[in-house]
C-alpha cells in the first residue's frame, strides 16, 4: 500500500509513493509534521557516520608480530563483509596493516643479515656459499683446485 491512497500528497501534489503497511495510517514524513521532519532530516547524516564507525568496544591489536596484523585483517575483512562500513576507514586501516608488516619484514631482514655477519669467516663464507649455491642452480660447477700434498720428512735410516 501506498502513503498516497490514505490521501497524502507530495509537494507537487501527486500522491505520495512511500510504501507503508496496511494498518499504517501514513508515511513516517507525513505523519511527523514540519518540525518532525525537520530532525528527522538533521539525524540521518549523522546516523549514517555513526553506524559506518567500527563498534566503541572494538580493540586494536598492537602490531607485535605478523600474526597479529594477520589476525586484524581476517577480523576487519570478516567486519567488512557483515557489516556496513565506511570504505575509506577500511582502506585506511589495512595501510596502515601493511606498513606494519613492512616494518617487521625489514626488523626480520636485519636480524638475519645480522646473524650472516656473526658467521665463522665473516663476509668471504658468506659469498662463497652464494657462489655455490648460484653454481648448483645453473649446472656449471667448476673443479675445486688440486691439493698439494707435502710429504714429511722424517729420519733417514
Amino acid at each position: 500500500m501506498k502513503c498516497g491512497e490514505r490521501g497524502f500528497k507530495t509537494k507537487t501534489g501527486q500522491p505520495c509513493k512511500f510504501n507503508i503497511s496496511d494498518a499504517a495510517n501514513g508515511c513516517k514524513y507525513h505523519l511527523l509534521g514540519p518540525k518532525g521532519r525537520s530532525l528527522l532530516a538533521s539525524k540521518g547524516p549523522a546516523a549514517r557516520r555513526l553506524r559506518r564507525l567500527l563498534p566503541a568496544n572494538y580493540e586494536v591489536p598492537a602490531f607485535d608480530n605478523r600474526e597479529s596484523v594477520q589476525r586484524f585483517a581476517q577480523d576487519l575483512a570478516r567486519k567488512v563483509l557483515t557489516t556496513p562500513c565506511d570504505p575509506r576507514r577500511i582502506d585506511t586501516a589495512l595501510r596502515a596493516a601493511g606498513v606494519a608488516l613492512s616494518a617487521l619484514a625489514a626488523a626480520t631482514q636485519e636480524k638475519l643479515v645480522d646473524a650472516l655477519l656473526c658467521i665463522e669467516h665473516g663476509g668471504a663464507a658468506v659469498l662463497l656459499l652464494t657462489r655455490l649455491q648460484d653454481g648448483l642452480k645453473q649446472g656449471t660447477r667448476r673443479p675445486l683446485p688440486g691439493r698439494v700434498v707435502t710429504i714429511p720428512q722424517g729420519e733417514a735410516s
